[in-house]
């Protein structure tokens, strides 16, 4: 008998084991994808002579959908049936409810591996030892030492993604070099194992941290007020590291980060780094694929293409759609005071979204793509037009939250939030869009790569929905070609039309040129459809991005994927005497106006350039 026979180990589902896809009805899984690394980890641990457990919490989704599927993805051939523990982990009281049902009252044995800081604490309070992600279960069953944050210095030349994995630690985020640094969750053992490979290796925090918190990037402050978020958090050991202007925070989970807005806070000024399976393995060839094929930027649209944008892609439509979603009158329902993730308004705002991209097209097929954050389950958005005689997957997207945080003493649950351009207005530039690609593709029944029209949720928490988003998707090894991001395309004060492109990702220089080439495809089509506009401001290559990570473009980025973010003039540059035409109402209430003209006209340009990607063969 094993000395681990009495350790049972319960993992949470969504986030943690699979990918989980909701139906329309939020009541139905219609897709439940093990991701590949977790079958070995699992087998492993049973050989350990671990029983492995479920604790999850299905929502709206019954114990019988749940059990169909756990047959149907065979994990219910590793879990034992009596430790499938289903239900609200809110309080301790399902963990420990779990642990009684493994034999062990004092819960002194048990593991939970879960993905959310909020249910790792309650799990912590009911006496379960704890881990973030799968690949820390046996460290935490066999008792390797504490988990860690750790920041480590790749040695020139070192492959970073296969040490970690052979050091059993997991990966948050890389910073390219020279020197390359990787931020990541491990133990002694890994600590151990890396500095045996002649890599530097830096301890973030106190021992344990990684149990029950998050770890943050948060940017754009002074010197002053970094003391500021400590005490914020009530704890000045929350403060793992700080240089210039970034500050790595460890978040204790019931925490929001949002507590933490400061008014210097730029677009994008918080990044949560959750450990990513997969980072640092690009998983496409780059140089075949259709955003870089050669002389596809040549490819204008077709004028029968050009009359249907033309004539859908419209101010009315998008002034239609804004008024839906920002607290405009609407027959669809009450106003939407706020789209904030802790907002009531939130859900509405994704089962309006649901609903719409339903009635878009019968071809259309509409899923929740489910997640979680601070012991809360969401959903992002995701309609799908298949494919028809050409490989791959082109992503048009926006983020469907929005904030007031920057309003003194805003009060998240309660208060508008309206987000009319952040990112209300990238909302409507892909609702638009879907309704154009579908007259599009009925119109001209042109061969064409499924097109995606993707709405993510907890942006303004750190990227959170689109990070779980193109984690999943790059662990089932969808072909994703092309990402085309709106985000904040509303505001023009000044009238003169100036926008921004962003394709920068100085993690892959190869990720970062097919990213330019899908810039370089909006801004050669936004002359043809959308006229009016200036030439974009462009970012990446030789001129330094300063939306990079800042927008859920960059998601996609850390798996290989190429993408580009379409934004109003928001940041200074590329000429640094240029002043951009920031808008003065961001993250405030008084985000409500937008100019509709403009926010057709970008999308209009992102629009055609999808819809190129998507129709051209690759050469």
């Amino acid at each position: 008998m094993s000395e681990h026979d009495c350790t049972a180990v319960f993992f949470d589902l969504g986030d943690t084991l699979a990918s989980v896809a909701v139906g329309p009805d939020g009541r139905t899984i219609v897709e439940l994808k093990v991701f590949d690394d977790v079958r070995p980890i699992l087998d492993d641990l049973r050989e350990l002579g671990c029983p492995l457990g479920l604790i999850s919490n299905p929502g709206a989704i019954s114990h019988d959908e749940v059990d169909r599927w756990l047959h149907t993805s065979d994990l219910a051939s590793v879990l034992e049936p009596e430790l499938i523990v289903l239900g609200r982990k809110d309080s301790p009281r399902l963990f420990r409810t779990a642990a009684r049902l493994a034999g062990d009252p004092s819960v002194a044995t048990s593991v939970f591996v879960g993905e959310d800081a909020t249910e790792r604490a309650f799990a912590r309070e009911a006496g379960f030892r704890v881990a973030p992600h799968p690949r820390l279960a046996r460290a935490v069953v066999e008792s390797g030492g504490p988990l860690t944050f750790l920041r480590a210095t790749v040695p020139e030349g070192g492959a970073w993604a296969e040490a970690f994995d052979r050091c059993g630690a997991v990966a948050c985020d890389v910073t390219p070099g020279p020197p390359t640094t990787v931020l990541g969750v491990g133990t002694s053992n890994s600590v151990q194992a890396l500095e045996g490979l002649g890599w530097r290796v830096e301890r973030l925090g106190g021992p344990g941290l990684p149990a029950t918190t998050d770890l943050y990037l948060i940017r754009d402050l002074d010197v002053s007020a970094v003391g500021v978020l400590g005490r914020k958090l009530g704890d000045d050991n929350a403060i793992l590291a700080s240089t210039g202007q970034d500050v790595l925070l460890a978040v204790p989970g019931g925490s929001e980060v949002e507590d933490l807005h400061l008014a210097a806070g730029q677009h994008g000024h918080n990044l949560k780094l959750t450990p990513l399976s997969g980072l640092g393995k690009r998983p496409v060839d780059l140089g075949r694929e259709p955003a870089v094929a050669t002389g596809l930027g040549t490819a204008a649209l077709e004028r029968t293409e050009a009359d249907v944008l033309e004539r859908t892609v419209t101010a009315t439509r998008v002034q239609d759609i804004i008024a839906r979603y920002t607290g405009g009158a609407t027959a669809d329902g009450p106003p939407l005071r706020s789209r904030h993730i802790l907002h009531a308004d939130n859900a509405t705002a994704v089962d309006r979204a649901v609903a719409e991209l339903a009635a878009m097209d019968s071809m259309v097929s509409v899923r929740r793509h489910r997640f979680s954050h601070q012991g809360r389950a969401y959903e992002n958005v995701e309609g799908e037009l298949p494919g028809s005689g050409l490989e791959g997957v082109v992503v048009i997207s926006a983020h469907l939250d929005s904030t007031a945080a920057r309003q003194p003493g805003f009060r998240a649950a309660s208060d508008p939030a309206p987000g009319a351009d952040d990112d209300g207005s990238g909302l409507a530039g892909v609702l638009a869009a879907a309704d154009a690609v579908c007259r599009l593709a009925r119109t001209l029944g042109s061969a064409r790569r499924t097109v995606r029209f993707v709405l993510f949720n907890a942006e303004e928490h750190g990227l959170v929905g689109s990070r779980a988003y193109a984690r999943d998707q790059a662990a089932q090894g969808v072909p994703i070609t092309a990402v085309f991001q709106m985000d904040m395309i509303g505001w023009d004060a000044r009238s003169g039309r100036s926008w921004e492109l962003h394709a920068g990702f100085s993690g892959d220089r190869d990720v970062e040129r097919a990213s330019q080439a899908l810039g370089k495809l909006v801004a050669e089509e936004a002359s043809a459809v959308s006229p009016d506009l200036l030439a974009p401001q462009r970012y990446g290559g030789t001129i330094a991005d300063p939306a990079e990570t800042r927008s859920d473009h960059h998601s996609f980025h850390l798996h290989g994927r190429p993408a580009c973010l379409a934004s109003e003039d928001f940041f200074i540059g590329p000429d640094r005497d240029s002043e951009p035409d920031a808008n003065p109402n961001y993250h405030l209430p008084a985000d409500k106006a937008v100019e509709v003209d403009f926010i057709a006209d970008i999308a209009r340009a992102v629009t055609a350039a999808a819809w190129v990607t998507a129709t051209r063969p690759a050469r």
